[in-house]
Formats: structure tokens, C-alpha cells, sequence
């Protein structure tokens, strides 16, 4: 990387990312998630899109022959590295990188020597890009009806943050401009998906710890293969981006090329609201919460909004916040104080234990910011943490708490010393107070950025990437990257993509998702069937044992979905199946030789006996001529048992147990409510009504 330090006074373009309605809605009210439906969204002006990121199933990592897919637990050696960011091809810096520079992180990487090698370390230059990885991209490319570029680019895109040991990742564009259909019948969806672009670059690495100053990785996983699929800002509801995220998940999975398991595939989700601008909400694992993730994003930002209205309308301007650029802002600004003396005998547990530290207090008056610092922006969560979260994240201080404000009356500290706390900032009743502590190295940090944050306040959304947490809310992470952090990787000459890759990928491109759920509505399922069956990973079992249309497809169907995510729970059966285990049964039920209700029954017997031949299972299980007088004398032996054993029971509880000892040896020879009508006439003098 380059040795020049950075201007700290160099000017960043703000990323032009705000939300094409400017006017916030500030009078909609505060609703919990589930409470609004689609024109309620609407109206906010809600949008959101997906960056989708899924590992490559492939032998080697992307730009060296390490193997991919290997993680280990222990270390052969460490590398200590520090960051600093280097200038964009316009001659300026990028936030982000700025901002990363500032947190003065000791980077620690564990080394395993099976997994990586000195490429990883940035110590020799890439290896030509693995072709299989390449293939793979294009296919998945192809699936998405994306156009291909005809010659690979790679770039680099500046990552400060410690988890790339180079301090970029390499990146290269594979497919531009596609859409695919977007059905969800649930929520009555049929429209087009646009998918921006989809780009192939090499993974990070695994977070360990993150403490105060110094952050530690695995590197095993760096430099994996994995694709990013980014959809344009196209879902207008929570619920329509959980959809959208399941689906390009699923079209992504079709090509049967890439990992599955934890960490395989990641998404990072990007919402905005009237007025806002978008947020970037990274690493979001699953699908499950994402849809009140967003909600209450749209509400952080609506009240951020909220807030920037009623800054504005007490006449705050940016020029009553601003510090000197350079000097200490105790000594340069009179909105900062050096607090360590006027609050030496402070008896606040917090920051007694700081001040026996010899740790720096300092005093902030933030102008005409009173009572918005205990204003709800996220649920248990007020503005403060706003300028909490970055302030741990940039100063890197780890003290809970080590900030303390006015706006909780009575908190931190005695009434007496908040008086001479504001008489020494010269402040008045319309005025915020905020009382920090943290070491001398990372103090005037804090405090530049507690100001900086009180600016964007003016704005209303910061642009920032967050983190989700589990409850639904975000935190702070970092300034949003802007554009110039991505520029030409000068060591990667450009790729051509040879003709005949892109022709041999599309010879065996898999059926597209939205045909087979198609085919599968013509066979007879309902079209949330379909689409459930389409995705499942049992679809082509189910299309090798070809049922026949109309009910018989319904019924296999159901049972998959029911009986296989159970049995391989419960029974460890290998998903999917062996069509040749369970052909004999579907062939069984179109020529009516069993009866349609032990069909799940029967199933989980083939697939749990893997010791008998399915032959024998379904002569067992098949219609005999005598099955009627079987059923009788069944039904007698088990209503005379019932009532032996179960004397003073309910006539439905012994029903229930009957039904148990008749149909488990004829299951799939009878008719189960035949069944049921005997035994209950049967029962019923025995147990009363």
C-alpha cells in the first residue's frame, strides 16, 4: 500500500444514495412490525434491495491454489499489520477508509499453513484466477439472464477494516442488467426482479475478537471464490425482500455449485425511507428476521428525520457545532472542557474507577441539542446510543459506560456537579451535556466524533453501514464506502472469456426455477406448492418419480415436504432420497393398490428400513380381498383390549389408541374413516357417548 499519510482535511464526496422521495412522512405513527400492510409502506416511502453473497463450490481459493472450503481451529504463526487508506485515481480519500484509519486497530492474523500461503499475507502477487471459479460465475451469470461482460476487470475495492490483510478485495464483474420473474403467491406477487449485476471476488477472512484497538482473524476462509448478486432497490415491504432474498438464494443454489452450511452465504441488505438515504445493514445470515430488521430501520431513519426537523426548527446550524480542525478541542472550542480536575471527587462508580486509571474526562456542550438524546429511534433505543456506537467503534473505547448526558436528570452525576459542569461550558436550558472519559490517545478522538455525529444529526440519515443484532435493531459499523474506493487492480491482467466456456456452461444450464414451479402448477399443485416444491432439495426426486397429474402428484408432493425434513432430523435419512426406494410406492398409489393416506406412512417405513427391499414393504402395505374381514377381527381385538386397559377413559381416547393398534398393521389396505366408523360403533357401548 501506499506510504503517503492521509489529509485528515481532505474532502469526501457524499455518495449520492438518498431516497428518491425527498419529503419524509414525519407525521406517520410509530407501529410495531406486522402492524402495517403494503400501502402503509408505501406511503413511508419504503425501498429496499440485496446484496447477495454465496461461496463457490470449488477445489481451490480464487487467486492462489490453496485449498477453499477448509477451516481450522488452531494457528501456525501470527502476523501483526496496521492499516492506513491510500488515494482514490481522483486524488481523494474514501470515508470509509478514513474513518477505519482513525479506530489506530492492531490487526492480528492467525495463520494455518494448509490454508493459505504467502499470497494471502500480500506477500507475492495473484495467481491467475481459478478458471473453475469463473465457469461457475458465469453460469449462475446465465441463470439470472444477466449479459455477459466479454473480458474479466479485476478491481479492487479498499477494505480498512483488517479483514483482508492487503486492504482490498478483488472483484471482478461477470453479468450486468437482468431480471427474472418475481412470484410469490402468498403475498400475491408476479412481477420482474431486476438484478443490477453480479460480480465474482475473493471472501475475507473469519472474525475472532474485536477488543478496544486490536482485532484478530482466521484466515482459512480468505480468499474463497463467492459470488455477489446485487438486485436493484425493487422491494417496497418487508415481507417482498424476505421473499427476494429466499429467491435469489434459491436460483443461486440451482446451479448445484456452491457451499452450503454457516457462513456460506451471506446478504447485505440496503433500506431507505422518504427522506432517508440508504443504510447498509451487513452480514445478515438468515432470512427469518430480516423482515423486522427492515421495519425498524425504516423507523430509525424516520425518526432520525424527526429529529433533524425539530434541530432545525430550534435554529441549530452546523456552524454551532463545529471544532477547529486542528489543536485538542478542550483547548481549541468552547463546546469542550477538560473535565479530569472539576470532577475529581466524582463518586460515579464508572468514572472513579476511569479517573484511578488516569484516564482524560472531558465535557461537551452540545448547542440547542436538549432532550433529543433520550429520543426512541430503535425499540430500547435512544439518539445517545447513536453517538455511543461511534464513539466505541471509531475511538475504540471499551469502558460500559463511558459517556453520560444531561438528559437523564439525576444520572451519573449529583445535581451540583451537572451545575458547575454547565456553568463551565457556559451552556443553557436548550443545551445538551454530555460527560465522556476514556484514555489521553483515543479521548479528543471521541470527542470529534460525538460532534461529527451531532452534524449529521442536521442531515438526518448518516450514510453508514450497520450492523444487525438480534433483537432486529442495528448498530454502527462504518461510513458508508463510497465510489472511490474502487480503482483497476494494476497485478491482474484483463481476462477474455473464451467462447466456448460460455457456450458449454449454457449446453447444461439447469431448468430455471419459475419453469419448473410452472410445470408443477400443471401437474396439478397449488402455485405456493410449486414454489415451495421448486426450491426444495428434493425436487428432482420428485420429478424422477414422475407421478402422475392431479391428486397422485398433490399427494407425493405433500408427503416430501412433510415426512423428509423430519425422517432426516429425527432418523438421519440422507436428503434426497433414492427415487429407486420410493418409486415402487408411487407406482402403488396410481394404480390404487394401497390407499392414499398411509402413502406418508408407508414412506417413512422405505426410508428407515433401508434392510428390506421396497418390494416387500408395499406387498405388505398393499389391498388384499380379505382386507374387510381382517379389519373385523381387528377392530373386535382392539375394542376388547381397550377395554381392559383403559377403564374409565374417554370414548375419544380410546379411539385414538385403537386406531393406532388397527391401522399400524393396515395401513394403506384400508380406508382409515372405515376404520374409524367401526371402531367408534364398536367403542361406544364400552365407553359411552
Amino acid at each position: 500500500m501506499a506510504d503517503e499519510s492521509p489529509n485528515q482535511c481532505a474532502a469526501v464526496r457524499p455518495p449520492d444514495d438518498l431516497n428518491p422521495r425527498r419529503e419524509p412522512v414525519l407525521d406517520f405513527p410509530e407501529r410495531e412490525f406486522g402492524a402495517l400492510n403494503a400501502e402503509d409502506y408505501a406511503t413511508l416511502g419504503f425501498m429496499a434491495g440485496l446484496e447477495v453473497h454465496q461461496q463457490l463450490r470449488t477445489r481451490s481459493k480464487l487467486f492462489c491454489r490453496c485449498p477453499a472450503g477448509r477451516y481450522v481451529h488452531h494457528a501456525d504463526a501470527e502476523v501483526l499489520r496496521h492499516m492506513r487508506p491510500t488515494l482514490s485515481e481522483l486524488g481523494e480519500y474514501d470515508g470509509c477508509a478514513l474513518m477505519e484509519f482513525k479506530t489506530r486497530k492492531e490487526i492480528v492474523y492467525l495463520l494455518e499453513r494448509g490454508t493459505v500461503c504467502t499470497y494471502e499475507i500480500d506477500d507475492t502477487p495473484p495467481f491467475e484466477i481459478d478458471q473453475e471459479a469463473v465457469k461457475i460465475a458465469i453460469e449462475i451469470s446465465d441463470i439470472f439472464n444477466l449479459s455477459l461482460v466479454s473480458e474479466l476487470h479485476v478491481m479492487r475495492k479498499q477494505y480498512l477494516d483488517g479483514s483482508i490483510p492487503t486492504g482490498f478485495q478483488r472483484t471482478a464483474m461477470v453479468g450486468l442488467g437482468g431480471v427474472i420473474p418475481f412470484r410469490v403467491a402468498a403475498l400475491g406477487i408476479d412481477r420482474e426482479l431486476r438484478i443490477r449485476q453480479l460480480s465474482l471476488e475473493e471472501d475475507s477472512c473469519r472474525e475472532v475478537s474485536d477488543v478496544g484497538h486490536r482485532i484478530t482473524f482466521r484466515t482459512d476462509r480468505l480468499g474463497m471464490p463467492l459470488t455477489e448478486v446485487v438486485t436493484e432497490p425493487d422491494f417496497l415491504t418487508p415481507l417482498e425482500l424476505q421473499a427476494g432474498a429466499r429467491l435469489v438464494a434459491q436460483v443461486t443454489r440451482t446451479s448445484g455449485k456452491v457451499r452450503r452450511g454457516p457462513g456460506a452465504a451471506r446478504q447485505d441488505v440496503n433500506v431507505s425511507v422518504a427522506g432517508g438515504r440508504r443504510i447498509e445493514i451487513k452480514g445478515v445470515s438468515h432470512h427469518r428476521g430480516l423482515p423486522r430488521l427492515v421495519h425498524i430501520e425504516a423507523f430509525r431513519q424516520l425518526n432520525l428525520l424527526r429529529i433533524r426537523e425539530e434541530l432545525h426548527r430550534r435554529g441549530v446550524t452546523a456552524e454551532m457545532l463545529a471544532l477547529p480542525a486542528a489543536g485538542e478541542p478542550a483547548e481549541a472550542s468552547p463546546l469542550v472542557i477538560d473535565a479530569t480536575r472539576l470532577l475529581r471527587r466524582c463518586a460515579f462508580a464508572p468514572l472513579r474507577q476511569a479517573l484511578e486509571a488516569k484516564e482524560e474526562v472531558r465535557a461537551l456542550r452540545l448547542p440547542g441539542f436538549a432532550g433529543l438524546l433520550t429520543r426512541r429511534t430503535q425499540p430500547g433505543v435512544t439518539f445517545a446510543s447513536e453517538l455511543v456506537d461511534r464513539v466505541r467503534v471509531i475511538a475504540c473505547l471499551t469502558g460500559r459506560p463511558f459517556l453520560i448526558h444531561s438528559d437523564i436528570p439525576g444520572y451519573g452525576l449529583e445535581s451540583s456537579e451537572w451545575r458547575q459542569v454547565r456553568t463551565a461550558l457556559d451552556a443553557t436550558g436548550d443545551d445538551a451535556l454530555i460527560v465522556l472519559w476514556g484514555p489521553l490517545a483515543d479521548i479528543d478522538t471521541a470527542v470529534r466524533e460525538i460532534f461529527l455525529r451531532a452534524l449529521d444529526a442536521l442531515d438526518g440519515v448518516p450514510a453508514e453501514t450497520r450492523q444487525a443484532c438480534a433483537d432486529g435493531t442495528t448498530g454502527f459499523e462504518r461510513i458508508l464506502p463510497g465510489a472511490d474506493r474502487m480503482y483497476p487492480d494494476t497485478d491482474t491482467p484483463p481476462v477474455p472469456i473464451p467462447d466456448a466456456w460460455v457456450s458449454a456452461v449454457r449446453d447444461a444450464l439447469p431448468e430455471p426455477l419459475w419453469q419448473r414451479q410452472d410445470r408443477y402448477v400443471a401437474l396439478g399443485l397449488s402455485p405456493v406448492a410449486a414454489e415451495r416444491l421448486a426450491a426444495a432439495p428434493w425436487a428432482d426426486c420428485f420429478d424422477a418419480l414422475a407421478p402422475a397429474a392431479g391428486e397422485v402428484a398433490r399427494r407425493v408432493a405433500a408427503a416430501l415436504e412433510k415426512r423428509l425434513p423430519y425422517l432426516a432430523r429425527s432418523a438421519g435419512v440422507t436428503l434426497p432420497p433414492a427415487p429407486e426406494r420410493l418409486a415402487p410406492l408411487v407406482r402403488a398409489l396410481e394404480q390404487e393398490q394401497i390407499w392414499a393416506d398411509g402413502l406418508e406412512a408407508i414412506m417413512d417405513r422405505l426410508l428407515t428400513r433401508p434392510e428390506e427391499s421396497p418390494e416387500a414393504i408395499i406387498r405388505r402395505h398393499s389391498r388384499r380381498t380379505d382386507d374387510a374381514e381382517t379389519l373385523d377381527l381387528l377392530v373386535g381385538k382392539a375394542a376388547g383390549e381397550a377395554h381392559r386397559r383403559m377403564a374409565g377413559a374417554t370414548l375419544e381416547a380410546a379411539l385414538r389408541w385403537t386406531m393406532g393398534e388397527v391401522m399400524a398393521v393396515l395401513i394403506g389396505r384400508v380406508d382409515p374413516r372405515i376404520a374409524r366408523e367401526k371402531l367408534e360403533r364398536a367403542l361406544a357401548p364400552l365407553f359411552g357417548s
